[in-house]
This record gives structure tokens, C-alpha cells and sequence, in this order.
């Protein structure tokens, strides 16, 4: 990184900081969240407008180090508080919202009901409504899964439903019913296959290139079919649904990718610096939510992404604000098998568009999202490179099994990272605030351990070298132009590490293993009640 750039940036922010605490006193908020029982999901009644830090531009977008955004993280015990805009009459309208409590008896006493009318459903349109009925359960109390996945005989129909019937709405509804219950289908492979993609901006486009290279690699295979579990964090999400959930080849997801970059960053500074005051964010959030309900869908959810035949599993990772510590928070298009939780807090009810939205919600570019009662920033702030997240999510959906490949794209990674730059025996404050920032956001520690756990020969990392340190929102054309050249020559030079990676994605299980699988289906469904 050059030092010139981290000076006058940071420069520039502690400038800021004396202008705000002078001018500006602190501004608090309060807002009441009510969980509604009987909807899933959170209501916040009474909000005031949101507060969060506040972000100072560069002098220029050339000047403009890569993780210029993420600085708000740093300063936002130290600058005061700045409202975002929001109508009075918002405001000062109230919600009165009432909880509906219900009990556990009452809980159990329903999955009880529901599991019989699912068993006694013949005809096609009752066991279609039943199927939809416990899948509504199910979003509602996700614990309940353990007790219907105690049943075999519902377990035994809903796979049958999903198998064998001719209707696809039928078939679609008892595959998201089973993914509910935490009952994935069975593996394609020797074992599970993992993608991870890192953040980074546009600099996205050199992932992506080393994803052609995997799908050329493949023999035009799209990735979706190459992949179990597909896992990406801010600008890794936005590739990640386009490939799982649209099915997307890498050049048709190229496309989409830049055709959305030009369109989000091509913003004056006038304007940038403007909306930075205002709300914390340089670029229009409202185009961005736009861009993403046009590409994606306005009412698709993260779940139903799984309702298609062989769909990868999909985790979008964002990092949470408003809790004692960072944490990250997995929007995921399934639920883990009974017995199994997660470390980490998620949900499966969002949006595809918010999840995308807040996991790439990068302070300073755009505003903090609230999704019930969490605050969502972008997910590089707190885990770049997704790969040990992916992991644990990963043995959790398949306890059963083994890993069969990772394989962790990163989007970037300057060639003079290791290099010592100065034999000072101090440094200034600028470059120690500089260097918290790359260390919250660094990606090849992540690499070192994973690389360290994993079996050699299941794990390979991919992440091109950068000859000049892009920013997130590059969208100069020769800039570009150069970028795409570094991705290709380290495409070039780690050929064979791409030819190995795919060779172990596309192992085809062993005649035990199919034969260990079909028993461990049959154990599952006959004696539910043992773990293996």
C-alpha cells in the first residue's frame, strides 16, 4: 500500500473527527423490537432513525485506498452520533405490536397435528397444502424439526413426494419441507464440496475469472453442479446467488457483475460526499436495492433458492453491529440436521436482496441495513475470507460425511503484503490506525490455518496477485483492463492447481460409500433417534 495514500486518507479522517466534535453533540435513539410469535419474524415499533459512524472521503477516487470504507469501524467510538434522514411522520408514528405467546406444550401439540394431517393427506391438492403447512411451521419454530424428523413415517412420504411425484410444485414444496427438517439430499461426490468467495469490491472480476478457468477446467460444467455448499461475504454473495440460485454460467455472471458495478459507482463526488454526511453513505443505497430487486427478485427468499433439484447450499455471510461483539450472521437456504447447531446466528426467512444487501453493506459506501432487530454491515469486516465459516456450516448440514474439496476463491491480494517497508523502529499514528484496518479485513490468515487443518490435497486457495492496489469501486477502464490482465497471468501460472482442484471436485462417490450412504439413509429413517 502506498504510504502517500494511508497518510492523506487517515489525514483527512482525523481532520473530520476534530470538525465533527466540535460542531455536532451526540444524538441518541431508542426503538422497542417485538417478536411476533406467529410471523417469524421481528417488528420493530417506534423506530428512530438509525445511528451509526461517521465515514470521511478521500480527496479522490484515485487516492482512495481499498479499504478506505472500512475506517468507520475504527472511528465509531470517537465521532458523535449522526441521524440518517427519515420522514417526521415516521418517526413519530408508533406500532403498538402484541406478542402472542405460546407455549411449548401448545408448540408440540401443533408439529404433533401437523405431522398427521401430512400422513393422512391422499389427495394431490391436500398433501400440496399439508407439505406448505408444515414448511410455514417449520420457518416459524425451527425447532420442531427434530421432533418431525423423529418420524419416519412423515420423513418417509415427504421423500417420496419429492422422488417420485408428477407434480413439480409438489415435488419443489416437499424438497424445502426436508430441507426444514435438516434432511439435505444425498451427496453427488466422494464427500462434501465447498466454494468460498472472499470480498473485495470489483475487484470481484478476478475471482471470477479463476471460476472460468474451474468451469473450463470442468469441461463447461456450471458450478452450481460442481459445488455442495456455495459460501460468499459482500461482493463473494452477489456471485455466489447468481451462481447458485440463477444458475448462472461465470461468463454470463461476469456480465451481470460489471453491467452492476458501472451502474452503482458511476456516481459525481459532489453527490458522494453529500450522502457520506447525510447518512454515511457514499453511494445511492436506494439505487443499490433497486439494482439488487431487479437482478434477484423482490420476493424471493434465501430459502427458496433449495427448492430446485440439486440446488448447492447457500450461505451469505454479514457481520452484526449492534451486539456486544462483532459477529457474523449466515443467511442460509437451509437448516442443520437435528442434533447439529451452529455457532453463528442466522435465518433462512430474508430476502435473497437484503441478505445480499447487508452482507455488502461496506461502511462508508453504504448505509448500516436493519433486518428486525440486527444491524447488518458488510460481512468483510469481520470474516473476508469465508472459508472456516463455510466449514463449520458445512458439518453441520452433513455430519455424516467427509470433506471432499474447499476450494477458496479470494479477489485479490497485493504483491507487496509481506514486504517490509521501512526499518523504523516506530511507527505514526496514521499507519498504526491503517494497519488495524488491513488486519480486520486480511483473508490469508484464514488461509494458513485452513491449510494447516485440511488434509493436503482437499484444499486449495486461489487468489490472484495484484500488481497496483485497486479500490472497491474501481470502475476506470484501464484500470479494469489491468486487472483482468493480472487475473489471467496467475490463471496461467497455477494451471495445474486449477486441473487438480476440479480432478477433486469431480471424484464420483465409491460403490461402499453409496452403499454406507443407503444405509445411513435407512438408519436415519427407521431408528431417527441415534447419532451416529
Amino acid at each position: 500500500m502506498d504510504p502517500s495514500v494511508t497518510t492523506a486518507v487517515v489525514s483527512r479522517v482525523l481532520r473530520g473527527v476534530s470538525f465533527f466534535s466540535r460542531s455536532k453533540p451526540p444524538v441518541t435513539s431508542s426503538s422497542s423490537t417485538l417478536q411476533h410469535v406467529s410471523g417469524g419474524t421481528p417488528v420493530t415499533s417506534g423506530k428512530k432513525p438509525g445511528v451509526t459512524s461517521v465515514n470521511v472521503a478521500a480527496d479522490s477516487q484515485e487516492a482512495q485506498p481499498s479499504y478506505f470504507g472500512y475506517l468507520a469501524g475504527v472511528f465509531s467510538s470517537v465521532l458523535p452520533s449522526v441521524p440518517t434522514q427519515t420522514k417526521i411522520n415516521d418517526i413519530e408514528t408508533k406500532i403498538k405490536v402484541f406478542a402472542r405467546k405460546v407455549s411449548r406444550t401448545d408448540v408440540t401439540a401443533r408439529t404433533h397435528a401437523l405431522i398427521r394431517k401430512v400422513n393422512l393427506a391422499e389427495s394431490l391438492n391436500s398433501r400440496l397444502l399439508r407439505t406448505e403447512e408444515m414448511s410455514r411451521h417449520l420457518l416459524e419454530f425451527p425447532a420442531t424439526r427434530s421432533v418431525i424428523a423423529e418420524n419416519r413415517a412423515v420423513i418417509s412420504k415427504l421423500k417420496k413426494q419429492m422422488r417420485y411425484s408428477n407434480d413439480a410444485a409438489l415435488r419443489s414444496e416437499s424438497r424445502q419441507c426436508l430441507n426444514l427438517c435438516g434432511q439435505p439430499e444425498p451427496l453427488q461426490g466422494r464427500g462434501i464440496r465447498v466454494l468460498t468467495i472472499d470480498g473485495g469490491g470489483t475487484r470481484g472480476m478476478m475471482g471470477l475469472e479463476v471460476l472460468g478457468a474451474i468451469e473450463k477446467a470442468a469441461g463447461g460444467k456450471k458450478l452450481h453442479e460442481l459445488f455442495d455448499h456455495i459460501v460468499g461475504v459482500s461482493t463473494g454473495a452477489i456471485i455466489a446467488v447468481l451462481l447458485a440460485e440463477k444458475q448462472l454460467t461465470v461468463k454470463e455472471c461476469t456480465e451481470i457483475y460489471m453491467d452492476i458495478s458501472q451502474k452503482l459507482f458511476n456516481q459525481g463526488r459532489l453527490s458522494g460526499v453529500s450522502g457520506l454526511l447525510r447518512n454515511h453513505s457514499y453511494y445511492n443505497t436506494s439505487m443499490w436495492v433497486d439494482i439488487l430487486k431487479q437482478v434477484i427478485g423482490p420476493n424471493v427468499r434465501v430459502l427458496d433458492s433449495a427448492r430446485r433439484e440439486g440446488a448447492p447450499k447457500l450461505s451469505i455471510i454479514s457481520c452484526i453491529v449492534n451486539a456486544p461483539q462483532l459477529q457474523p450472521f449466515v443467511f442460509r437456504n437451509y437448516e442443520h440436521a437435528p442434533g447439529y447447531y451452529s455457532h453463528y446466528r442466522g435465518g433462512c426467512q430474508h430476502f435473497l436482496w437484503q441478505a445480499i444487501q447487508a452482507s455488502a453493506a461496506a461502511p462508508g459506501y453504504f448505509e448500516e441495513v436493519t433486518l428486525g432487530s440486527v444491524l447488518h454491515q458488510d460481512g468483510g469486516v469481520l470474516a473476508n475470507n469465508p472459508a472456516a465459516v463455510g466449514m463449520h456450516e458445512a458439518k453441520n448440514i452433513w455430519p455424516d460425511e467427509q470433506l471432499q474439496c474447499l476450494v477458496s476463491v479470494g479477489n485479490g491480494r497485493s504483491v507487496t503484503e509481506l514486504e517490509l517497508t521501512s526499518t523504523r523502529k516506530s511507527t505514526r499514528l496514521q499507519d498504526k490506525i491503517s494497519k488495524i484496518v488491513d488486519s480486520a479485513t486480511d483473508t490469508e490468515l484464514v488461509n494458513i490455518s485452513m491449510g494447516d487443518l485440511i488434509p493436503a490435497g482437499s484444499y486449495f486457495r486461489l487468489n490472484p496477485y495484484m500488481s497496483f492496489p485497486y479500490t472497491l469501486d474501481e470502475i476506470n477502464p484501464e484500470k479494469l483492463a489491468q486487472m483482468r490482465h493480472d487475473a489471467k497471468l496467475y490463471v496461467r501460472r497455477n494451471r495445474r492447481k486449477i486441473e487438480a482442484a476440479t480432478v477433486q471436485l469431480m471424484k464420483s462417490p465409491t460403490v461402499l460409500q453409496q452403499l454406507q450412504r443407503k444405509g445411513t439413509e435407512l438408519r436415519k429413517e427407521y431408528l431417527p433417534w441415534q447419532r451416529s
